[in-house]
């Protein structure tokens, strides 16, 4: 279908952490290079070789990323776009304006604070001034969904990415289009779901707005944590709408940047919560069972494999509470660091309704900084629910063993009556038995048999005797129990 519009540049800012964390996993180095160098090839199938890293990396080892293009722009700050054809690559070394017909892209690499970023910008992909763009001009934007960097999120360090895509309408449909909403929307729905694969899951519409003069429109949710993707369209309605963007075109690097790694914060302290539930309900359920034995020996056992588990859990409720804080401290200085830049554009040009940008801080941050208090509570709350727990277990083990050491001495007590019974039972019995002086009397088959009698019936006086005192001696601490209660 025709989209009614001959100009769409698409720029990508995709961001990631530049340092070892240990609660993220394993670190690597040069994934956003190596993804930056995939996108040229893919996008853009130059004839020569591109690495990014070539570019930001002199040849001696002790020098930082930015080495070489620091020397193109030793009088500039951090941004040093990269200008790249299809058979070649240039930069500039001054301000000079740059014709669009000499550049199909241009990369931006960047380092904010404890992150690097790139921003991708892809001029009017398929460029036919000719004829509209249609949908398969736009799906060839996008081989291989290449760009999404990270659609499996399987890099803990990527904080994540911006779709920004920009539509210029043609003069005469400017003002007519600008003005129908419901039009501008449709065809940012369509553009969409030409970009993107039938299998990928497209981010559903969150907003519309106005931004620098021009009608944009804003897609991902965040609270789809699994499936969030923050696109957006924007339509470019005049030369002065284009000139901002170009303006402020760092801004907005940095402001994405900032707005990533608020998110990627607050994904990282509800990946913390939702795992620490878990364990919070295993626990518990874990503590539940152990008093539905009716086996003593079993129940102590769970008890004690508790008292295990339950110090070393505690060591790691400490830990997440240490990573919860530090992420909180995150969305913090950056939702600070959002409000100064949107300050800043807003000083250069007081003004412009920046209210579109200014939303994130008003719905997000807020709600995000409540969330992140609530989840520390949380793992404080459990982490004196789990103290009360061992305590208890304390208690009930030390109750049982108690019990059985009483168990023990009424044991004992009671063997040493029966003993004692036992004794005085074989003693009467020789003493009572009649006295035969015949010769019988000295073999050794009668003398055995009456030890043996005398001694059974000792045995078994004792045994009855012993226990007969037990169950009395229960049946006392019983009625002593009643009467205490």
């Amino acid at each position: 279908m025709d989209f009614k519009f001959h100009t769409h540049n698409i720029h990508l800012f995709a961001y990631c952490l530049n340092e070892n964390v240990d609660s993220l996993g394993d670190y690597q180095e040069d994934w956003l290079w190596d993804k930056c160098d995939e996108l040229v090839v893919k996008t853009l199938k130059p004839r020569f070789e591109f690495s990014i890293k070539e570019h930001l990396y002199s040849e001696k080892q002790n020098q930082e990323a930015w080495a070489n293009l620091n020397r193109h722009f030793s009088k500039t700050d951090d941004y040093h776009p990269i200008y790249l054809q299809r058979h070649g690559f240039f930069t500039y070394q001054t301000d000079e304006k740059i014709d669009s017909n000499s550049k199909t892209a241009i990369i931006y690499p960047v380092q904010i604070y404890d992150s690097y970023g790139i921003g991708f910008q892809l001029i009017n992909p398929k460029n036919e001034t000719t004829k509209p763009i249609n949908s398969s001009d736009i799906a060839l934007a996008n081989p291989n969904n290449c760009l999404m960097l990270d659609v499996n999120q399987k890099n803990e360090y990527f904080l994540g990415q911006t779709l920004l895509v920009t539509i210029k309408l043609e003069r005469r449909q400017q003002l007519k289009q600008k003005r129908d909403k419901i039009k501008l929307k449709n065809i940012a729905d369509n553009y969409i779901d030409s970009l993107f694969p039938e299998t990928f899951r497209k981010p559903p519409f969150n907003r519309s707005g106005s931004l620098f003069g021009s009608p944009v429109f804003e897609y991902g949710i965040i609270r789809s944590a699994k499936s969030y993707n923050h696109i957006i369209i924007w339509f470019i309605g005049d030369e002065e709408s284009e000139n901002k963007l170009n303006r402020y075109y760092q801004q907005l690097l940095d402001l994405f940047a900032f707005r990533n790694k608020i998110i990627h914060a607050y994904k990282q302290v509800k990946k913390i919560e939702k795992d620490g539930k878990y364990k919070s309900r295993e626990i518990q359920l874990g503590i539940k069972q152990s008093q539905y034995f009716n086996d003593s020996e079993l129940n102590l056992k769970t008890l004690h494999e508790l008292l295990v588990k339950l110090p070393n859990l505690l060591d790691e409720y400490s830990e997440k509470i240490r990573f919860i804080k530090q992420y909180q401290n995150i969305i913090v200085d950056y939702h600070q660091n959002y409000s100064d830049k949107i300050h800043e554009i807003k000083s250069d040009c007081p003004e412009e309704d920046l209210s579109f940008l200014e939303m994130f801080n008003e719905r997000a941050c807020s709600p995000f900084q409540e969330r992140v208090a609530a989840t520390v509570q949380f793992f404080q709350l459990d982490t004196s629910l789990i103290n009360n727990g061992i305590d208890s277990i304390k208690s009930q083990l030390a109750i049982e063993q108690a019990r059985k050491e009483r168990h023990l001495q009424t044991t004992i007590t009671s063997l040493g009556i029966g003993i004692a019974v036992a004794g005085n039972i074989a003693s009467s019995y020789e003493s009572a038995a009649p006295v035969n002086n015949s010769e019988n009397d000295t073999k050794w088959e009668n003398f055995a048999i009456s030890f043996g009698l005398s001694t059974l019936g000792g045995i078994l006086a004792g045994l009855l005797i012993a226990v007969l005192f037990t169950k009395l001696l229960h049946l006392f601490q019983l009625v002593v129990k009643s009467k205490v209660e």
